[in-house]
């Protein structure tokens, strides 16, 4: 019931921050044409680009450290971990403008400064999640949904200001993202100080390990940025900004799946490393009957998620961006198959094997960036909606095969560990819980 209770926190708050974004939607697509809406995407694909850089994946270091270190040591790590964090965060906006001062046409044509502030929006969103995921470890979602709920809000509101009032247009919602991640960024420093979840000094061990945590992250997380926006990098360098923008809103409005994954990982990653931790039969049973569970569960759910979405859609993206329904679809079904991946990535941060879970998404990337090529090459806009959904599938498949083959558990005992899981979540008594596998 803890687990469900957490799981519906996490929920409402992924919706919540998710849901006020998509109320800016509707206004956006009415007021930007979707050569202007093709920039603000540029802006973001090129926020997401920078992520794995500035700040190192330090948020995934910190929400591990918390099962696997010394609770007296916390504090001092975390603040080794925030201080690499902003030391990357600025090397990589100084990089990214330089980069783009060269070569302009990579992003539209978006100026110097913007890089910059992409490369600062990407840096202090991994500061605002290390605090999110230390919650997370620490299961307060309550405290997690606040301030997730807090971040969405300023973002639209700094936004509506800027396009609406100031008339800023594309560059309006793109200073409201970045002003906005910024400023939670503060909020968060702040909150890790009082609280004295972190201590400010650098200790050499502590980076070292983090470094060593965080570098092989890189390929990983780079490979899934790629993953994740390959369809719209190869449609904004093919097809052009205007049908970038109106791709780029059918994307948002099918990340509905994907937030509600999201949410569901938030809850799941906690339980999941408990059980690893603990080392029983048993909880090894039930971490793989979770992996079982979960996959037909979210395509069961993608269904749903669809058809809410095709009745819905007209009155959200209105008449100039009509064309992105269609792909609605592919969307949702790739939200499907990242959470299928997302519980299975969680064994790979806890055993550490950061590295091996980047050989899974690299290569799986590489499939997946040929893939989306040839089905924008053919079928244009449809095209890239569904190579999406292939390079989602294909980063599930490659992670949960990999796992097979790498990770001692029980994967091949379908049965019971399908049937631990449901007796634990019908049959709560931690005792009766343990002896189960004696008696199943």
């Amino acid at each position: 019931m803890k687990f469900f209770r957490a799981g519906a926190i996490y929920a409402g708050a992924n919706v919540a921050s998710a849901a006020v974004p998509f109320l800016l939607l509707p206004l956006l697509t009415r007021v930007l044409a979707p050569a202007e809406y093709g920039h603000i995407i540029a802006f973001s694909l090129l926020v997401t680009f920078c992520t794995p850089f500035a700040g190192l994946g330090m948020h995934s270091a910190v929400g591990v450290a918390w099962f696997t270190i010394p609770r007296a040591e916390i504090p001092a790590y975390n603040g080794t971990a925030l201080a690499l964090a902003i030391g990357t965060t600025l090397l990589v906006a100084l990089l990214v403008a330089l980069v783009v001062t060269t070569v302009p046409s990579l992003v539209a044509d978006l100026p110097a400064p913007w890089a910059s502030a992409a490369a600062l929006t990407a840096g202090a969103n991994v500061i605002l999640q290390c605090r999110l995921v230390l919650w997370q470890s620490q299961q307060r979602p309550f405290r997690n949904a606040i301030l997730q709920v807090t971040a969405s809000v300023l973002n639209v509101g700094l936004s509506l200001i800027a396009v609406l009032w100031l008339g800023w247009g594309a560059g309006g919602r793109n200073a409201g993202i970045a002003l906005s991640a910024v400023a939670m960024a503060s909020v968060s420093l702040t909150i890790f100080t009082l609280s004295r979840d972190a201590v400010w000094s650098i200790r050499a061990d502590d980076l070292k390990h983090q470094i060593g945590y965080g570098l092989p992250l890189v390929p990983h997380v780079l490979a899934g940025v790629l993953l994740a926006t390959i369809d719209r990098w190869m449609v904004s360098t093919q097809l052009g900004p205007k049908v970038l923008g109106i791709y780029g809103a059918g994307a948002q409005l099918g990340m509905v799946m994907a937030i509600l994954a999201d949410a569901f990982v938030k809850a799941y990653n906690p339980w999941l490393y408990a059980k690893l931790g603990s080392g029983s039969t048993s909880d090894r049973l039930r971490v793989v009957g979770a992996i079982y569970v979960a996959a037909p569960a979210f395509l069961c759910l993608a269904i749903v998620i669809n058809l809410g979405l095709h009745w819905t859609s007209g009155l959200l993206l209105g008449a100039r961006y009509a064309e992105a329904v269609q792909m609605l679809p592919w969307f949702v079904l790739g939200g499907a198959f990242s959470g299928v991946y997302f519980c299975t990535s969680s064994i790979y941060f806890f055993r550490g094997r950061t590295g091996l879970l980047a050989s899974s998404t690299v290569s799986a990337a590489t499939i997946g960036s040929v893939v989306v090529w040839g089905l924008v090459s053919s079928l244009g806009m449809q095209g890239a909606a569904m190579g999406y959904a292939a390079t989602q599938g294909i980063l599930a498949v490659f992670a949960t095969v990999i796992a097979i083959k790498s990770f001692d558990l029980p994967w091949f005992e379908v049965r019971r560990a399908v049937g631990a899981l449901l007796h634990d979540a019908t049959v709560p008594n931690s005792l009766e819980s343990s002896n189960f596998q004696d008696r199943f």
